[in-house]
Formats: structure tokens, sequence, C-alpha cells
């Protein structure tokens, strides 16, 4: 099965706000979509020097809604996600996606195409243009896309014998690129529609598959994380066309997450201009990027910083067995160097990096804890990633947004939290 089906199978939404959405955000408790109150705030223990600060605030998103796997953020207050809702009377869960228009307080759910089996991951290129992928009926490959915000969605066409679309992530330039899943192993489609065509492009190397993360920092230069026996990262320089397996370090289970950064390697880092997706890092490249080569690309892009998560575990029925797992790259993949992870994190299910050494990761704990939500946070003057965060929610963290040091959104099960500063 593939890192997707994990992400797909569990589900909670959170978003997290911090301080310079102050001023947006309500000084008590949200409303929440089902009419109940907000849980007690849980305090985060950040260290002196990390941009992150604030308080976790639970909402519950819509009914019936109960499992939300992806997000995308392409402003401060304008959110997607994807996940699934509750099945009834024998009847399996339907795909869902939900949106919110004030930074993650309030969600409402958006009609879908009624082929849409199930959605495993979401992107946008303006608060107009997104595109949602993952399985429609016939077990073939579903992209649906809208050009209004959300209004209405509709189905895009996918290239034959695609049976699944497990990640995407788009430019502000419309250009996107996808992972799809062959009988032969997985492959990059890219769009320079916002999704709403789609063609093949190269093979990932190295037998990759199980695709669950994506991050590019221009059209040509991408990262993909997924796994062969154990995990994977690839790399392409020619928007897809050929794809590179990088060295990664000793001991990896499953890698779900990648967050690439383009800039100096200093405190200030380099925050992107408008952030379209929690994936793509860099979203405001040249709109007329060169047209793909088919030459071997370099391992590697200096100036680069990466950061790729998973955990130890390789199967996933015992994801909270193992222990997370954090890569860090100065030079685009070239080389990798391990991170601490808390002996509390099992598993890192998505990563969102906003800027130079600052990220936020989120996962499950280990078995033995008593909440299985974990957010990581690390800033410019706080790298290691030693201070743990568990949130009150009995299943993992699984997708994050971030477009600033003081905006995010996190998904898991039944639950939405937003960060709010003091």
């Amino acid at each position: 099965m593939s890192g997707a089906w994990r992400r797909r199978k569990h589900g909670i939404l959170g978003a997290i706000v911090t301080g310079a959405v102050l001023a947006g955000c309500s000084s008590g408790p949200p409303a929440l979509s089902s009419g109940k109150t907000s849980a007690t705030l849980a305090t985060i223990p950040f260290r002196p020097g990390s941009p992150w600060s604030g308080a976790l605030v639970p909402v519950v998103p819509p009914k019936p809604v109960n499992s939300v796997t992806a997000v995308t953020c392409v402003t401060a207050s304008k959110c997607w996600a994807v996940g699934s809702t509750v099945g009834g009377g024998g009847a399996p869960n339907g795909a869902a996606l939900i949106a919110t228009s004030d930074g993650g307080t309030r969600w409402t759910a958006q009609p879908i195409p009624p082929t849409t089996a199930y959605l495993a991951d979401i992107a946008c290129s303006t608060p107009s243009r997104c595109v949602a992928v993952g399985q429609g009926q016939g077990n073939q490959g579903i992209a649906i896309t809208t050009n209004n915000g959300g209004t209405s969605w509709g189905q895009a066409a996918v290239p034959a014998g695609i049976s699944d679309v497990t990640t995407v992530t788009c430019g502000s330039d419309r250009r996107c690129m996808a992972i799809g899943s062959l009988s032969s192993g997985d492959v990059a489609l890219v769009s320079t529609s916002a999704g709403a065509s789609w063609t093949q492009a190269g093979t990932l190397s190295g037998g990759t598959s199980g695709a669950s993360g994506i991050s590019c920092i221009d059209p040509q230069h991408c990262w993909v994380t997924g796994h062969t026996v154990t995990g994977s990262v690839v790399f392409t320089a020619n928007a897809g066309a050929s794809w590179t397996s990088l060295p990664i370090p000793a001991g990896s289970g499953l890698l779900n997450s990648v967050s690439c950064v383009q800039g100096p390697a200093d405190q200030a880092g380099a925050v992107p201009g408008s952030a379209p997706t929690g994936r793509i890092t860099v979203p405001n490249s040249p709109t007329s990027a060169a047209p793909p080569t088919t030459s071997s690309p370099p391992a590697g892009v200096p100036g680069v910083r990466c950061t790729v998560v998973g955990t130890t575990a390789n199967a996933q029925a015992v994801a909270r067995t193992g222990h997370g797992l954090i890569f860090t790259s100065s030079n685009g993949g070239a080389t990798w160097t391990s991170q601490p992870a808390p002996t509390s994190v099992a598993d890192l299910f998505s990563v969102s990096c906003i800027a130079d050494d600052t990220c936020v990761a989120g996962g499950s704990t280990v078995t033995s804890s008593a909440t299985s939500g974990v957010l990581l946070f690390t800033g410019p003057t706080v790298k290691p990633w030693k201070e743990a965060t568990t949130v009150a929610s009995p299943e993992p963290l699984l997708g994050l947004a971030c477009t600033s040091a003081s905006q995010c959104v996190s998904v898991g099960e039944s639950i939405i939290q937003h960060l709010v500063a003091p």
C-alpha cells in the first residue's frame, strides 16, 4: 500500500494561527460549525528565539466529515482540505472537500463530482484556482479543479492507465506537478493550466512508489518522498522529465513529506512572498520557464534547504511503534543530516517550512502516550527539533500548510486546531 493510503486512513482538522494574525482572530473561543465550544487552550512551550508562539484551539469540522488528510492555504485566510465522510448503512466512506475563509475557525463543505471515490491531496495556484487529486470510479486516477474558489468543482482528464494520484503541488504561474501510479511504478504528471489538463512525464527513479509528498522551488526543480523497500527521496531538475534518487541516512522507514526553501543561509531565511500551498515553498517563480530537457539532472541544488520527515517503521500498521525521523539538507538533497526527534514521536506525516530553519512538523506519538497528535517546531535560533507539543487528539496530525511564521493549518481527524497568539 502507498504512503497516501496511510494519510487517507486517518484524519484531524487543525489550524495553527500565530502572532501576526491575532487581529484577525477572536479573543475568545471560536464559534464551531457544530455549535460546540472549543476545548481548553494548550500553551506551547516555545524556546526563546523561536518565531512560533500561541496556544492551540480545537475546532470541530463540518458534518459529515470525519477524516481530513491534506490541506493547502493560498492566503492566511483561505484554505482548503480534503478527506472523507462517515459511511452509513454499510456504505463506504465518501470523499470530502472543505474550505475556510477565516484561517481555520469555520469550515464548510464544497460540492465535488460524484465520480470522486477519494481525495489524497490538494493544491492551489491562486485564491480562485485549485486542484485536488486522488482516485475516481473504476480504479482510475482523478483530478478535480475549480476556477471560482470552490463554488463548483469539475473533473479534469488524467492520462489513461493512472490508477491513483497521490500528491500534487502548484505554483502561482498555474503550473502544477502531481505524482500518479502506474502498474510499472510512479510517474510525474505536469500541468500548465492549474490542473485542468495533465501530461505524463518521466518515471520516478529507483523503483520509488507510494509517493507521499512533493515540494518544488520552481517549475523545473522538485523533490518527492516515497519508498522502495525503505524510504526514498527523488529529485528532478527538468520539470519531471527525468529523476535522480538522492542518498538519505541509513535506518529510514517510510518517508512521508518534504518541504524545500530557496534562500541564503542566514537567520532571516527566505520567506516566500505568497505561498499557495504548504508543499511548494517558492511559488513566485518566472511564469515563462525554460522548456524541459531530457538530460540527467544533478544531485541536489546549492542554496536550497530541504526537510524530510517520516518514521523508522516500514509497515503501515505499526506507525506508532517506530521513531520519528527528520532529515535536513542545505544543498538540495546532495547530502542529508539526521536531526534529533523526541523519543515520544513515533511518526511524522507532514512538514512545512516557510524559511530557512523555520518549520513545523506533525505526526503521532508512540503507543505508550495517552494522545497521538503531536507537533514539532524549529526556528532560526532554535534549530534542534526538541520541543514536542502533544495535542488533545487520539489520532495523528497528517497534513500541514504554512503561509508564514504566523499562519499554519494542521489537519487530522474529527477536530480542527488553530494556534492563537496571546
